[in-house]
This record gives structure tokens, sequence and C-alpha cells, in this order.
């Protein structure tokens, strides 16, 4: 375990070191070496590079080491509570929370510094984590933990998103912002929030002989005197202390939550000491750092220094996070069972099927005459009746004709979408497959914006 941690933090100090070298100004290795010593001649050039490190490159690897130490902890405190490979910061939809949260205060014009807006996504991302653990019963099963994870992640960025466009002027900056960025001015944010980060993870080192012995089982651990309720709550609550730091710090960064305390399991595969959580937390921080500063020293490699100004490190991350979702998906055994058929077979009543039809169909039509009659400007059913009769005025034609494509797009795509589920559905027979989620709509609009 020695040599592991030993070549986790010599690769962290090469990553470190790589990632102070990268950017758009001229700063390489030897002058931040003549930064260090001292030992330039030029004054001027030598107070420049001065300024470019310590106002731009200390604070993004400041930021960079904070995150992914308060991330890789985060996930491995949220795993070992709820027993489950897939619970992380992103799952647990705490990061869409804590995001919301603080875009909820900038859309409505509440300033806030550094503290205060942690303290904010701290409440926003504990009040995920609880919904997402009530729905799930606290993480019974996967499939169900994810399925609730993911829809109130999707209920929450879309909330997100409304604000971003409704309210442009107000978060400016956000939306890269969301995709996590490492981008910092200065090191006040992060001289504010790595206090709580410290008392957070120290929280946890302390709960480790505890959580060892959570591990195996509530009733076991009753009977050594732990309470299992109390050391969950007191772990979530930690971890998503942690996850709120990140959000505050550099935005929701996508599954490095995930991705830092996987890549761990699977070392303790070889390592047993790694199951012991005093050993496991910090190096899924390890872990994290170097997830969190690998991606930002790959983006900036192979797209440039321009490109990694502007391209949120968190598409990265979440990139390298779909990897290794692939590589659990193929360790973990094929959970499809016969649902499918047994989820027909509740449709064998004429009646019930009879009763979805047309609750359905009245549904679908009263859909449509809100969406044709209600907008910007109020219609009603005659004008709708003038118009396909060309008899309408000016104004109703005008609305009408923007209106009447916009319905009839939305009823095509969602009718395509719903046919697509169902098939794909009971093809695989997993009541999770859709279109979204085996990645067909991401590959289409990839395509779609390539060419």
């Amino acid at each position: 375990m020695f040599l592991l941690a030993l070549a986790g933090l010599v690769a962290l100090a090469a990553l470190a070191l790589t990632h102070v070298s990268q950017g758009t100004a001229a700063v390489d290795l030897h002058t931040l070496w003549q930064l260090a010593t001292g030992s330039s001649s030029d004054r001027t050039a030598h107070e420049q590079t001065a300024a470019v490190v310590l106002d731009s490159r200390l604070p993004r690897l400041a930021a960079g080491l904070l995150v992914g130490c308060a991330l890789g902890a985060a996930g491995a405190a949220l795993q070992s509570v709820s027993r489950n490979m897939l619970a992380s910061p992103d799952t647990l939809a705490v990061n869409a929370g804590a995001y919301l949260a603080v875009v909820t205060v900038a859309a409505f014009g509440i300033s806030l510094p550094a503290l205060p807006a942690g303290a904010t996504a701290f409440l926003g991302g504990l009040l995920a984590a609880a919904v997402v653990l009530g729905l799930s019963r606290a993480g019974a099963g996967p499939i169900r933990l994810v399925l609730a994870g993911s829809a109130l992640t999707l209920a929450l960025s879309g909330l997100s998103g409304m604000l971003l466009l409704l309210r442009s002027q107000q978060t400016t900056g956000l939306f890269a912002w969301g995709n996590g960025s490492l981008a910092q001015i200065g090191m006040q944010s992060i001289d504010r929030l790595t206090p709580l980060a410290l008392v957070a993870f120290a929280g946890l080192m302390l709960l480790g002989r505890r959580l060892d012995i959570l591990a195996l089982g509530d009733d076991g651990a009753a009977v050594v005197g732990v309470s299992p309720r109390l050391t969950r709550s007191i772990a979530v609550i930690l971890a998503v202390l942690l996850a709120a730091v990140s959000v505050a710090v550099a935005g929701p960064v996508g599954f490095v939550g995930l991705c830092a305390p996987a890549a761990v399991r699977l070392l303790s595969t070889w390592i047993p000491g790694l199951v012991r959580h005093r050993a496991f937390i910090p190096a899924s921080a390890l872990a994290g750092v170097l997830v969190v500063l690998g991606a930002d020293v790959l983006l900036r490699a192979v797209f440039g220094a321009q490109a990694g100004a502007e391209v949120p490190t968190g598409i990265v991350t979440t990139c390298f996070g779909a990897l290794v979702l692939i590589v659990l998906a193929h360790r973990s055994r094929d959970m499809g069972t016969d649902s499918g058929s047994t989820a027909f077979a509740r449709l064998r009543s004429r009646r019930a099927f009879v009763v979805t039809l047309v609750t359905t169909a009245f549904g679908l039509l009263g859909a449509v005459v809100v969406a044709t009659l209600f907008g910007d400007a109020t219609l009603l059913l005659g004008d709708v009746g003038n118009w396909l009769a060309g008899r309408s005025g000016q104004f109703v034609s005008y609305v009408l004709d923007t209106r009447v494509p916009r319905v009839a797009a939305a009823l095509l795509a969602g009718a395509a979408l719903a046919v697509a589920g169902a098939v794909v559905q009971a093809v695989s027979r997993n009541p999770l497959a859709e279109p979204g989620v085996l990645g067909v709509v991401s590959g289409a609009g990839v395509g779609a914006v390539t060419v």
C-alpha cells in the first residue's frame, strides 16, 4: 500500500507541474524554475510571470486539487453508506441540486460571497440527496437508485436551464460554469471554502471505523453499539458538504465521484488494505485529484491552451465517466429478466386497455388545444376555425403560422420517441432502456452538429 501511495503522489506531482506549465501565456517549466529561484535577469518578465502564475495558474491548480479531493471522498462515502457502487454526487442528484440552488440565487439577483454561496449549494445538494434516497428506499437497489437519481437530475437540470435562459443577464458566466470549469481569478474562494472541505474530510476519516463496521450489516453494527441510521446520516451530510464545496468552486464536475471510488475498488482486489475506509476514503480523494487534473491537462494538451480556457473541464471528466460506466456494465451481471412479459400481462384486461387509451387520447387532445391557444398571445377556438378557413386576420395568421408547426413537431417527436422506447424496452426486457439512455439521442445530436 505504501508503494501505491508513493506512486500516486509521484503521479500527482508530475500532473501538477505539467498543469502549471500549461496555458495561453508562455510560461514553461524553465520559466517556473527561474521564478521559484529568483534567477531571472529580466525584472519585468519576472513580474509578469509571477502575476500569471499567482493569479491564474496556481488558483486553477488549487481548484483542481480541492474539487478532485472533495468529489472523490464524497463518492466513496456515498457508495459505502448506500452499499451501491453507482452512488455518487451525480447519481444522487447532489450536483444538480447544488447547481440549481446557486443558479436560483444568481437568477433572482441575490449577491452572496463565496461562503454563503457554499452554504446555498450545500442546502440544495442535501435536499436533492434526501429526495433521491427517499424515492429509492435508501438506495436499496442499483436500478431504483439510478432511476430516481436520473429522474431528479433531469428535472433539476431542466429547471436550471430554464433559469439560465429566462434570466441570461443575471446568470452570465454560469452556463460554462455549469459544466464544471476550473477557471479561477485569485484564491479568494479557495481560501474560504477549503476549511469546510477539510472539516468534512476529517469527519469522514473519524467515521472510518464505524463505516467498516456498517459494511458488516445493520444487525452486526447494532450488536457492537454502532447506530446505522446515525452513521449514515452523518456520512451523507459530510459527503453532501464536500460535493457542495466542489460545486461552489468549479460548478458540477461530472462523474468524478463515481470514477474515483470505482478505480480504488478495482485496486482493492490486489491490495486488500484499501477495503478499510481510513485507506479507501483518502485513496479515493487522491484518485479524484488525478482524474480532475489529468482531464484538465489532457484537454489543453490535445486541443490547445485556448480551448482549455474555453471548454469546461467537466466535459472531459464526463466522457471519462462514461467509459467507467461501460466497464462497470461489462463487469456487472445482466439484470434482464422477463419483466417485460409480466408488464404486458397487466394489459390483458380489455377494459383497462380501453380506459387507458381513452384517457390518453383526451389528455393528448387537451394538450394540443392548450398548446395551440395559449402562449405569448391567447386565442379562441373560433380563431383557429377562421384560420383553417382562410378568413383570419393578419395577427391571428402570424401567431398560428408559427405556433401550429411547433405543436405538430412536438407531437411527431413525442410519438417517435415513445414508439422507439417501447420497442427498445420490449427487445431488451429492461424498463430503463430508452433512446436517451442508450445514447441514440446524443449520437444523433453529435451527427447533426458535425454535419
